[in-house]
């Protein structure tokens, strides 16, 4: 049993919601003081964020029991290394590895990025046909990506044909208001950039005490919600990793 993934994996699991670090214009330092007073486990830093190639390398020194996970990622390093040149933030997988647990993107991945890096690290890619994410789960991802705020391809990825063998995440346009529908759909996990949490908040004034009353009410919001839909996340933080691999009702790759 790969327990460092575990570790990160239940990390996830257990909070349910994970914030992600987008382009906004919310003050960097401020977002992560709230997330340090909300007391998040997992956060997600994109390469969209200009500040991504400055910040993602301090995360771990900032938020030494967070997990980190990375977003936006490209899994081809001739074209990230091309489209640096003209968004500097980005930055290859490889360079990446080092200072994050968990690799998210908004388009699949290879079967060589998969096998690379499933014994090391979190991969989260997206798929767009169930096929697609059947392939990517044989060949390492922990979980599939499914981009909102249309639930239907999470309804199909979890229908019973499919014996429930992907865990789902789903990000885009996820509220609160929808967190129960998004978990009745069969996803794991929802999260939400905090140009979502945040919405309506005024960038000059806000506080991290703000952040951190916004992200709880997203955070308890999920994990009611999903505990609702199903029994098993009402007990899962309470077993052992023992118990807990052996009840999850998906497949783990890493496992």
């Amino acid at each position: 049993m790969n327990t460092k993934l575990l570790n990160h994996f239940r990390n996830a699991c257990n909070q349910a919601f994970v914030p992600i670090f987008v382009h906004d214009n919310f003050d960097t330092e401020i977002l992560l003081k709230g997330c340090k007073l909300a007391g998040v486990k997992v956060v997600e830093y994109t390469l969209r964020r200009e500040d991504a190639h400055l910040v993602i390398p301090t995360l771990r020194e900032r938020l030494p029991e967070v997990s980190i996970f990375v977003g936006s990622t490209l899994d081809d390093e001739a074209i990230t290394l091309q489209m640096k040149k003209k968004n500097p933030q980005l930055m290859t997988v490889k360079e990446l590895a080092p200072f994050v647990d968990g690799f998210v993107s908004m388009l699949p991945y290879t079967n060589e990025t998969l096998e690379a890096y499933r014994e090391s690290h979190l991969l989260i890619p997206t798929a767009e046909t169930g096929g697609e994410a059947l392939r990517q789960m044989s060949h390492g991802a922990t979980v599939i990506k499914v981009c909102g705020p249309d639930f239907s391809f999470s309804k199909s990825l979890h229908a019973a044909p499919t014996f429930n063998y992907c865990p789902t995440f789903i990000t885009g346009g996820v509220t609160p208001e929808r967190m129960e529908e998004a978990y009745v759909c069969g996803n794991m996990l929802t999260a939400a950039g905090f140009d979502l949490i945040l919405k309506g908040e005024d960038p000059q004034a806000l506080t991290a005490k703000r952040v951190a009353e916004r992200l709880g009410h997203f955070l308890s919001t999920a994990k009611k919600a999903r505990a609702k839909v199903s029994p098993f996340w009402a007990k899962a933080e309470d077993l052992s990793d023992e118990a807990f691999v052996e009840k999850f009702p998906h497949y783990i790759s890493f496992i």
